[in-house]
């Protein structure tokens, strides 16, 4: 705003200038002696003010024409800026959305893919388990077969030692 206000003061002094320069060329006598005090005409001085002001007011209102044009112009440059800038802010939302559900669909994958080990491992438990359960009935039925035959060596040996015994004795 301040910038404005003093770009409107350089350009009014200027103007004022340059209407100075042309209008003292067509000022006749009367007038530049007027305009330089010497006269006691107050209503030749306002005239001449007057005179003055018609092309600061002219080339005021033409630079205001055109600053109320490049306002306009940069308000519809904004706007549609705003709009590309929304379309961007969705495009962004619906990539970051699309990636999200990208990667939702990979873990999925992978959790399909650790399901299906975890069922194929439970698989394995079940049939080593079942292995060890019938390993374990075998080895009960042999530790009894092997209770059964020690006892069946032991009568065995009993039996032998008493024969030997008896045949010992009948040697005697």
């Amino acid at each position: 705003m301040a910038t404005e206000i003093k770009f409107l003061r350089d350009q009014n002094d200027e103007v004022l200038k340059r209407n100075e320069m042309e209008n003292d060329f067509k000022r006749s006598s009367i007038q530049k002696h007027v305009l330089k005090g010497n006269g006691d005409n107050t209503l030749e001085n306002s005239v001449a003010d007057q005179s003055f002001l018609v092309p600061l007011i002219t080339d005021y209102d033409k630079h205001l024409e055109e600053l109320n044009g490049q306002l306009q112009y940069y308000q519809k440059q904004m706007g549609e800026m705003k709009l590309q800038l929304e379309n961007v802010i969705k495009e962004n939302e619906r990539s970051e959305l699309s990636r999200q559900k990208l990667h939702t669909q990979e873990l999925l994958s992978q959790l399909e893919v650790a399901n299906e080990k975890v069922v194929e491992n439970e698989k394995l438990i079940l049939e080593h388990q079942e292995k060890s359960n019938r390993l374990q009935r075998r080895l009960s039925e042999a530790e009894q077969r092997a209770a059964s035959a020690s006892q069946q060596l032991s009568v065995i040996t009993v039996q032998r030692r008493k024969a030997a015994s008896m045949m010992n004795l009948e040697n005697i």
